[in-house]
């Protein structure tokens, strides 16, 4: 490499015109090319190549609260339209999702209101949004129900958390739901920390009131191994990442024990790398550990998922058309 080739590619400055759509841009932004707006760009392209590529499966990896911050009916539509063939959440996203499909809502507030004022009156808050107490009995409630049911009919059989999930959505009705897409889609929805979660106390009601032998059985063991036959089955494997934390790893861990290694990942994250954790490590980083090719398409963006997130889908969207089908894999 010489002088000249570090001198090859100018910036352009960005031309905004009106009723320009979100892809032009996006396009825009892969003109200048430079620090998020360049990293944004370059995402949409990783995530495009990811979808189009037939032979790979996608996975969704959910950590932080996107899904009572809005982010809910982008990935169920997501999931419908299997443009991604695996969701790994935190247990705490998909609560919420369930909250949602038993009637509850989450309502816009404010970081700045009194917490015990809050507490005083139920609601509880997740930063600016805010959540009232009743909405997670009556989910609660539900589950705890489901929860009696699914353990009748399985017999002791001992489920796995996605096997879990999958019953769960059979049983609900809403269609916007991110579980109930999932269960329609046949796409599964690993829980690598559901224990962390309402669902491990929903479990403690459940068992008070049953006698052993009807206990509801959940192995955390198993989805590993059905995380990884996933990986095995799949020519290439893709992740997108909100956040990070135990489902980032879930996905990489899989790949490395499935011996294939990712061949794209898109990492949307707030966090830093320089301080060690896995939620701020870059892909480069990943690649020492071999979850990651180093062929790989790959880009990590720093900033808020609940924007940068919604612009990637939306220009990609764009550029698939009406008409692009993606059969699902593997």
């Amino acid at each position: 490499m010489n002088r000249r080739d570090l001198l090859s590619t100018p910036v352009s400055p960005m031309e905004l015109k009106p009723h320009m759509t979100i892809d032009e841009l996006i396009q825009q932004f892969d003109n200048a090319g430079s620090f998020g707006a360049g990293r944004l760009a370059t995402a949409c392209n990783v995530l495009e190549n990811m979808i189009r590529d037939e032979k790979c499966t996608v996975f969704l990896s959910l950590a932080g609260a996107v899904v009572p911050a809005g982010l809910r009916h982008i990935i169920a539509d997501l999931i419908r339209e299997r443009l991604i063939d695996a969701l790994v959440s935190t247990g705490a996203n998909m609560i919420h999702d369930l909250i949602e499909a038993h009637g509850g809502h989450h309502y816009k507030g404010h970081w700045l209101v009194d917490d015990f004022f809050l507490y005083k009156y139920h609601i509880n808050r997740i930063y600016d949004i805010f959540v009232p107490e009743e909405d997670f009995v009556k989910a609660d409630k539900a589950l705890i129900e489901m929860f009696d049911e699914i353990s009748r009919e399985s017999q002791g059989q001992v489920l796995s958390a996605s096997e879990l999930m999958r019953l769960i959505g059979s049983r609900l009705n809403d269609p916007k739901s991110i579980v109930r897409s999932a269960y329609t889609a046949n796409v599964p929805i690993f829980l690598p920390a559901m224990r962390d979660s309402e669902f491990a106390y929903i479990h403690i009601v459940h068992t008070k009131r049953n006698k052993e032998r009807k206990n509801l059985l959940v192995d955390a063991f198993t989805e590993a191994a059905d995380m990884v036959a996933v990986a095995q089955k799949s020519e290439r494997l893709g992740m997108i990442v909100i956040g990070g934390g135990v489902p980032r790893n879930a996905v990489q861990h899989a790949a490395l024990m499935a011996d294939k290694g990712l061949d794209y990942a898109v990492i949307i994250t707030t966090d830093r790398p320089e301080y060690g954790g896995l939620s701020g490590s870059t892909p480069e980083e990943t690649i020492s550990w071999g979850k990651l090719k180093k062929e790989a398409g790959k880009v990590m963006v720093i900033g808020d998922a609940m924007i940068i997130f919604p612009l990637a889908v939306a220009a990609v969207l764009e550029r698939l058309g009406s008409d692009f089908h993606r059969k699902g894999n593997p």
